[in-house]
């Protein structure tokens, strides 16, 4: 119940770090996405604002600054309005100022702007939309009577609850003299209908570079976070085969400690009672229960130098199907004596593969070995070699026990004992495993239970230079 838990944790954390972390890429997009209109919106303003005072510019250059200032001495007030409209030179004024409209198509008005310095007051003198003349202004930017001399632009002002962006330029006479500014304005809203296409165009790009990122990120976040998940569950998986590994280790080292131990104490407690022959025979079982304890503690050190890789292949030139015959050879007495028929099928001559010998030989023995303890009297093992493909393969095929279904996937984890009376420590296909894949070697066991057991393995052809 323990683990279950354990397992869980990490999944719930990743979980929540997830849903936090789409949570702040969502938050991130929504704020760079507002951040991004108004961003594209005071540039549109900008380009808005600089297209308005170039318009403003080039009319007011256009305009004569004799031909205003005839106008504004012919008809000096508001009631003589009538009559200045009609004069050729309003109407040559207009004309101009209108066809400047029209070309530019802005969608507003422009009309020209006169300052009387000694009352601080502003007249509307021609425009494009309005027919007025000499008129007071009431609402205008504060920038228009404060920069008059030299020009300028005015991002937002209200005018008769209308917000307007505007641009003012001189028009001047023949003595450089300002005597009016032609002012040229565009309704907020009018600009906006205008720009806004190209306003949002800009911000799904910037939301579609934030999409990438924040996509990158969420999944560099899962990603780290299944790789932190999976530590977790490893080390937990760890930790239950490190108590396995000192089970294991307790079990199989107490077995002949123990029987070391009551020989040798029945040795010594019944000693002037006990024959020359007895205590000899008590001496070897205890001999033999060493013998069993030192090889199993050799395993152990031997699979802990290849599994941390302080082993280093002493690699030469080898015949893997020379190595084997020898092998095969040196068990032949045992295979007599269990009465099992144990076959040879190697071609004289295979090409030669690099390896350590000394490891190889110790894969060969462990296998033969686990084949002689699984099978009975009129049982066969063959061991066969072979060429192909790049590569030599060596297989030992016996008709002893084989292995069960439910033991085929763990038979090469160390200490992993299948249900058969016959099994060993544990450690002798862990070596295989070990060392095969410190080779690079291909390898593959293949088993029924009841019908026997076949091992293959592999190793690519040596290069010749």
């Amino acid at each position: 119940m323990s683990t279950v838990i354990k397992n869980e944790l990490p999944n719930k954390f990743s979980n929540r770090i997830l849903v936090l972390t789409l949570l702040a890429i969502l938050t991130i997009a929504v704020f760079s996405a507002y951040l991004s209109y108004k961003s594209q919106v005071r540039i549109s303003e900008e380009k808005e604002l600089f297209k308005l005072d170039c318009i403003a510019s080039a009319t007011a250059y256009k305009i004569s600054g004799e031909d205003h200032s005839y106008l504004v001495a012919a008809y000096p007030n508001r009631i003589l309005k009538s009559r200045a409209v009609q004069d050729s030179v309003y109407r040559k004024i207009k004309e101009l100022m209108d066809g400047a409209q029209e070309m530019t198509k802005v969608p507003s008005e422009m009309y020209t702007v006169l300052s009387d310095t000694t009352s601080d007051q502003l007249y509307f003198g021609i425009g494009t939309v309005r027919s007025e003349w000499l008129s007071a202004m009431e609402d205008y930017p504060e920038e228009l009577m404060r920069d008059f001399e030299k020009g300028g632009m005015v991002r937002s002002y209200i005018v008769n609850g209308s917000d307007k962006l505007s641009a003012f330029s001189p028009i001047r006479d023949a003595n450089n003299k300002v005597v009016s500014v032609l002012q040229v304005e565009e309704t907020r809203d009018a600009f906006m209908d205008k720009s806004l296409d190209q306003i949002m165009v800009n911000v799904y790009i910037s939301l579609g570079f934030i999409a990438i990122i924040g996509t990158l990120m969420y999944f560099s976040v899962r990603n780290l976070l299944k790789r932190q998940e999976r530590i977790a569950l490893e080390k937990i998986e760890l930790d239950g085969l490190r108590r396995e590994l000192v089970t294991n280790v307790s079990h199989d080292l107490r077995t002949p400690l123990a029987s070391i131990h009551g020989y040798i104490e029945t040795v010594l407690m019944k000693f002037d009672s006990l024959s020359g022959e007895e205590i000899r025979k008590y001496l070897n079982t205890s001999l033999q229960g060493t013998e069993k304890l030192r090889g199993l503690v050799d395993e152990l050190f031997e699979l802990s130098k290849l599994e941390s890789r302080e082993r280093k292949l002493n690699e030469e030139l080898l015949s893997l199907g020379e190595l084997a015959q020898d092998v095969t050879n040196q068990f032949r007495q045992q295979a007599n004596q269990q009465n099992i028929k144990l076959q040879t099928q190697i071609p004289s001559s295979l090409p030669m593969v690099t390896g350590d010998i000394a490891l190889l030989d110790r894969v060969l023995q462990n296998v033969i070995g686990n084949s002689l303890k699984f099978c009975d009297s009129g049982d066969t093992i063959l061991v066969s070699a072979g060429h192909l493909e790049g590569r030599v393969w060596v297989e030992i095929k016996d008709s002893g026990a084989g292995i069960s279904e439910e033991d085929l996937p763990h038979i090469f984890n160390r200490f992993h004992k299948g249900k058969s009376r016959r099994s060993g420590s544990g450690l002798g296909l862990a070596i295989v495993k070990s060392i095969l894949e410190l080779h690079g070697a291909t390898y593959q066991i293949f088993s029924q239970e009841g019908q026997g057991t076949t091992f293959h393995f592999d190793l690519p052809v040596a290069r010749t230079t």
